[in-house]
């Protein structure tokens, strides 16, 4: 007997899904109007979005770090998140290196700790380069950008961070495309795997001019965990502006069209940062040819849940046959939810000292 030989690689189109959904509900999927099919789509999306509310699902968990700005304390979730899972304020080490540019502009100032200067290059596509020295090699774990685009304005650049232990062959380690860049604000990106190399560099592609107000490679990274207030315990904050080095503390607020990172006490301080891990929506429906982002352990939940809400509303279609339909979507959607877990070990730690004085 042969086998496949493979695992994961059986492609389910979101058109074979409402086809699929269509005979759930009695009808050949060839019997579908274009309209019963935008209908169908629009359904597979609300059934999507309503992941959100049956729990946290693993596979929809992101991670952002934000570059924290001095007397700024709001900061968004990227669209599509849905709540903060975990807030961690960050500080790194920037090593002392020797900074050389292929283009130009005044290198000192991208690591002189002054947001004010910056290094500006007078042609595209340069890169800019960083040697730690012989016997001085770095294992850098996150890599931040803080751009100048001139008049205070926005711009998009092409670039990627690259490493090296001899300043010829080049390894990539990330590359941004089309990445949308404002003046004096931070993007950073954490490398992982990183490396243990001597020199690194940031290189403009696609006629991008580089120009940068900091360019922070860090090491050393420590990650301090932020207690979370809620809007009673923020909003009675008697001094809502006080700033600290350290924020401790934060307030989401959960609001349209993103949910926004209220900070206690405000930063002060354009070298620090602040990782979030955030539950986020699932994707949106695409193409009828393209593939849903969900793993495939829920595709037959996806598929029932999606067969009930198309037999509410295709014509008729048989009471008895929508009640089974409820039925099943309930059932695979139960197995699948319950499958959703890491599986660590669980560790309580219950308060008692009160009790015990």
């Amino acid at each position: 007997m042969a086998y496949s030989g493979t695992v994961g690689q059986t492609v389910v189109t979101v058109q074979n899904l409402i086809d699929n959904g269509a005979r759930r509900c009695g009808k050949l999927a060839e019997e579908l109007t274009s309209e019963q099919v935008l209908s169908a789509k629009q359904s597979l999306f609300f059934v999507l979005s309503n992941l959100i509310n049956q729990g946290i699902q693993y596979f929809a968990i992101k991670k952002q770090v934000y570059g924290l700005q001095p007397n700024q304390y709001e900061y968004s979730l990227p669209v599509g998140g849905n709540d903060v899972l975990n807030a961690l304020y960050r500080w790194m080490t920037q090593p002392t290196g020797t900074y050389t540019s292929s283009a130009g502009g005044v290198v000192a100032n991208v690591a002189d700790q002054d947001t004010a200067t910056f290094c500006q290059q007078t042609s595209a596509n340069g890169n800019i380069v960083v040697n730690y020295g012989a016997n001085q090699a770095q294992y850098i774990g996150s890599i931040g950008i803080m751009p100048y685009v001139a008049g205070g304005g926005s711009a998009t650049w092409n670039y990627s961070f690259q490493a090296s232990s001899d300043n010829v062959t080049w390894t990539t380690l990330y590359t941004g495309t089309s990445v949308a860049v404002t003046d004096g604000q931070w993007i950073w990106q954490d490398i992982d795997p990183g490396a243990q190399t001597q020199y690194y560099r940031i290189v403009a592609s696609g006629g991008t001019t580089l120009a940068l107000r900091e360019w922070y490679l860090g090491v050393n990274s420590t990650e301090i965990t932020m207690a979370r207030l809620n809007r009673d315990d923020y909003t009675n904050l008697p001094n809502k502006n006080f700033t600290a080095n350290q924020p401790f503390q934060f307030w989401l607020n959960r609001t349209i069209p993103q949910a926004t990172i209220t900070l206690w006490p405000t930063p002060q301080s354009a070298f620090y940062q602040m990782t979030v891990w955030y539950s986020a929506q699932v994707e949106d429906v695409g193409a009828l040819s393209g593939q849903l982002a969900i793993p495939d352990r829920w595709l037959l939940a996806i598929q029932n849940m999606l067969a009930h809400q198309m037999s509410m509303e295709l014509p008729a279609v048989d009471l008895a046959r929508i009640t089974y339909l409820e039925g099943q979507a309930e059932k695979c959607f139960i197995l699948a939810e319950q499958e959703e877990r890491d599986k660590s070990p669980i560790y309580f730690a219950p308060n008692i000292g009160v009790y015990t004085r």
